[in-house]
């Protein structure tokens, strides 16, 4: 999908949307969301995700689910700066 796409889908489905950027052996560490659920797309590039006690590695065009309240952290592990999307809902919890 494209970023238009993305945008209209996750609006539909109530998620707001942003565009990131996260540069080669950098990311996001111990996040929580109190809350709110997330998305997150890697655009490119190869992204490993961890979530509360899971780790899978992720790359184009992945749509990850990231429950409120879970920790998560986010790592590129490619070989070049990956794009990502990202949205959040006002988590029914």
């Amino acid at each position: 999908m494209s970023e238009s796409e993305y945008e209209i889908d996750w609006n539909d489905r109530g998620y707001s949307f942003g565009v990131g950027s996260i540069k080669f052996d950098k990311g996001v560490d111990k996040a929580v969301h109190n809350h709110k659920d997330e998305f997150v797309v890697a655009v490119n590039g190869k992204l490993e995700f961890t979530i509360d006690d899971r780790t899978f590695i992720a790359e184009c065009d992945t749509e990850i689910f990231i429950p409120a309240n879970s920790i998560h952290s986010i790592k590129n592990i490619g070989t070049e700066i990956s794009t990502i999307y990202y949205g959040y809902k006002q988590s029914s919890i």
